[in-house]
């Protein structure tokens, strides 16, 4: 499976599955839908891993191998060259 493929399958199992909010869904999926030539494939990559360890409670209690909402949206700006 290509990775954009699976970028956009796992975002959509985690959505589902873990409440990866409906707007990080759709920043992954556009992502996902275009890709474009010189994107940093180790910023996908970092995207893929870190919307697999997606935890809508990460932060909170012991959950120190998730990731949260912020941590994601954070790769997504710098994904866009905003951070």
């Amino acid at each position: 499976m290509e990775l954009l493929e699976k970028l956009a399958e796992t975002a959509r199992r985690q959505h589902e599955e873990a409440d990866l909010p409906a707007s990080l869904l759709k920043e992954i999926l556009e992502i996902a839908s275009h890709p474009a030539s010189g994107r940093d494939v180790k910023l996908v990559e970092l995207l893929l891993e870190q919307i697999e360890a997606f935890d809508s409670y990460a932060g909170a209690g012991c959950f120190g191998d998730s990731v949260s909402a912020a941590t994601i949206q954070a790769t997504l700006d710098r994904m866009r060259g905003k951070g």
